[in-house]
């Protein structure tokens, strides 16, 4: 667990570099989580009716298709999943391809990002298609195991995942620069990983555990402020608990956002390497050939 949170945060410095250098990466994953959020509002407020005629017909959806757990409520399930991913997938990818070009040494522009991922907007649609469905099959999987297994089905669910993520790892960039379908995309980065790290690989280069970690630390920061803000002591120190609240929820944010970038910066560096063997200059060659592991 340390030597992994210490590899995240050197991957993560690493490419905090070249982010130093272009900060403007930052506006797409801002634009992603603003058009997600708004996304996720409509949904929420459409499967979870208030009062008011507005929601009248989304209310006789709901009784319809969740009071009994129909097969037309998976249906929108899925189509709600579908839509989360295509917002997703559609700013990585712009996100991508302003890091390419970060690691080729030209400035990148959010407008040329953007009208990369529009000028894939099939390959991309295809592609949220396929894992959106992939995503919900291997949530079925690891629910039965869990439900059979207990622990070890989670434990091997959760494996399932890990393959799923590392085979899939160059699917986003190889569809960005080489414009093929999904499947090809998935055939492609599959190719790219055994020519590079070999057959079987025991993880793959993210910084989930680093995001984990600043996330719990704002969890601790909010809840300190909410117990503040609860207190009965002095006027001050309960004014200060919103204040640890709202700053809490603004650090979670950045974070996820400045990981997010500095995950696409290293994940183009790793495409970089496997295509042409070349370490981009901003980043560590041993960080690079190090993104995978194998299993021996």
């Amino acid at each position: 667990m340390a030597g992994r949170l210490a590899r995240g945060w050197s991957m993560a410095r690493a490419s905090a570099s070249v982010l130093r250098r272009y900060p403007k990466l930052v506006v797409l994953p801002m634009i992603s989580g603003t058009v997600m959020l708004l996304a996720v509002g409509v949904v929420a407020s459409s499967l979870f009716p208030q009062s008011g005629s507005w929601h009248a017909g989304a209310s006789a959806i709901w009784d319809k298709l969740g009071a009994d757990w129909t097969p037309l409520y998976y249906v929108a399930l899925f189509a709600a999943l579908f839509v989360l991913s295509v917002i997703s997938i559609f700013f990585n990818a712009a996100l991508i391809h302003c890091a390419l070009r970060c690691h080729a040494g030209e400035e990148p522009s959010v407008r040329a990002g953007l009208a990369a991922a529009v000028s894939r907007l099939p390959q991309i649609l295809g592609w949220a298609l396929v894992a959106a469905t992939v995503g919900v099959v291997l949530e079925a999987i690891q629910s039965v195991l869990k439900d059979n297994l207990g622990f070890l089905g989670s434990l091997i669910g959760g494996l399932f995942n890990i393959g799923w993520a590392a085979l899939t790892y160059f699917v986003l960039p190889v569809l960005v620069t080489e414009g093929v379908g999904p499947i090809t995309a998935i055939r492609r980065s599959s190719a790219i990983l055994r020519s590079k790290w070999g057959e079987s690989l025991a993880g793959e280069a993210r910084f989930g555990l680093l995001g984990i970690l600043f996330f719990l630390l704002a969890l601790l920061v909010f809840f300190v402020g909410l117990a503040l803000s609860l207190s009965y002591g002095p006027a001050a120190m309960a004014a200060l608990g919103p204040i640890l609240m709202v700053l809490a929820v603004v650090f979670a944010i950045a974070t996820m956002v400045v990981l997010q970038t500095l995950g696409a910066i290293f994940q183009a560096g790793v495409f970089i390497y496997a295509n042409t063997g070349q370490v981009p200059r901003s980043l560590d060659p041993e960080l690079i050939e190090g993104a995978f592991r194998s299993k021996s």
